[in-house]
């Protein structure tokens, strides 16, 4: 049994997969035992043949999980999530397949969890003071402040974005939020966040960088907007339902 799975929702990331994987690999000796969950989420590239190739060659534990269509980012990491429950993982650390963050950082996310001291670790690129240095492009990086900032004043909470993928759960924390029932979409991680908040689960919250370059994802802003909106407004109209003890 692995203490730590890797959850890798994919893409069209045929390209660059296998060099997220060796970062991976190379950082491996500072991590427990792991398996990667890689979510093929509909890709009509190589994506999973690109990524089981670096596997082999790296000598990763690595378990391919396709949708036969794409389904979206919030899908990817349900699918993932619950096989990293079924497979038996005390912990649990999403991992963007394009390198937008750091592997060589995974060690730091996953700490708090792994030690006990959490149930959830946030990784957050506004934490560390350089965002925009790093290359957080003007007008996301100011949304970003914004919405986060009205967000823990509607939710009653003070997370420092809730706009991060670089996520780590414990097992107790993936039984006890109910993520199946959340979006499918991009705001799965903000959700996953209000809800630990609202459950009065344990949170630390850590400084990362994230690269934005050639090959990183985007998102059209109004589409996410919305999306973010829709949140709160559910919130405000009918609280938050997510109301189960943790259990271990």
């Amino acid at each position: 049994m692995n203490d730590l799975a890797v959850i890798m929702p994919a893409f069209n990331s045929a390209a660059g997969v296998g060099r997220t994987l060796s970062r991976l690999s190379a950082v491996r000796p500072s991590l427990p035992p792991l398996r990667v969950l890689l979510v093929d989420d509909g890709s009509a590239d190589d994506t999973a043949a690109a990524a089981g190739s670096a596997a082999r060659d790296l000598g990763l534990d690595l378990r391919v999980l396709s949708h036969g269509s794409n389904r979206g980012y919030g899908a990817a990491q349900k699918t993932g999530l619950a096989a990293a429950l079924e497979d038996g993982c005390r912990a649990a650390v999403l991992l963007h397949s394009d390198g937008q963050y750091a592997p060589e950082e995974l060690a730091g996310v996953c700490g708090p969890v792994l030690s006990g001291q959490a149930e959830v670790c946030l990784g957050s690129r506004l934490l560390s003071g350089r965002a925009r240095e790093q290359g957080m492009p003007f007008a996301r990086y100011w949304a970003n402040r914004g919405l986060t900032a009205l967000e823990n004043l509607v939710f009653g909470l003070d997370f420092a974005e809730y706009h991060s993928g670089y996520m780590a759960y414990s097992a107790a924390a993936l039984r006890a939020i109910k993520f199946g029932t959340l979006t499918d979409r991009f705001h799965f991680d903000g959700e996953m966040l209000l809800c630990a908040g609202k459950l009065g689960l344990r949170v630390a919250q850590v400084p990362v960088s994230a690269y934005y370059g050639p090959g990183s994802s985007s998102l059209s802003p109004a589409p996410y907007l919305a999306e973010v909106a829709g949140v709160m407004l559910r919130y405000l109209r009918r609280g938050y339902y997510f109301q189960r003890p943790v259990t271990s």
